[in-house]
């Protein structure tokens, strides 16, 4: 685990944006990555003993990618790259969450009335295992 850490910390070091803070159960198995990251100024959290709910967004994150690689035959680390770019643009940009009273986090137009269902249009993304259903605009 403490070489997986120095690589993470690696990783981060050659983004430009920094992250502040790191969340994490109290899994025994994170120490080595806390050792690893607290010199590099990102603070690490650790959630309430007992408490699953307190990190219930990353768990729902976690929980649709891995429904969504069980289904794929990934060949070699640059298709997992993709596909996991694939998840999080559907994750912040298509997905509605029910934390935001389903509304989708990163700019999405809501139709202001009921749209014709022949204007419905759908995007699939990784074969149809993600698919965003949008209305297609109409000219005026």
């Amino acid at each position: 685990m403490q070489q997986q850490a120095r690589n993470f910390s690696l990783l981060i070091g050659e983004n430009a944006r920094q992250p502040s803070y790191l969340i994490h159960d109290r899994d025994g198995s994170f120490f080595p990555l806390d050792a690893v990251l607290r010199p590099t100024g990102i603070k690490v959290i650790q959630t309430p003993p007992q408490s699953p709910r307190c990190n219930a967004y990353a768990e729902r994150f976690v929980r649709e990618t891995r429904e969504t690689l069980d289904q794929l035959i990934l060949l070699g680390e640059g298709h997992l790259r993709h596909v996991l770019k694939k998840i999080e643009h559907h994750h912040n940009q298509q997905r509605p969450h029910q934390g935001l009273n389903n509304v989708v986090p990163l700019g999405f137009e809501y139709p202001d009335q009921p749209v014709p269902a022949g204007t419905v249009c759908c995007d699939a993304a990784l074969g149809g295992l993600l698919n965003h259903y949008y209305a297609e605009r109409i000219a005026a």
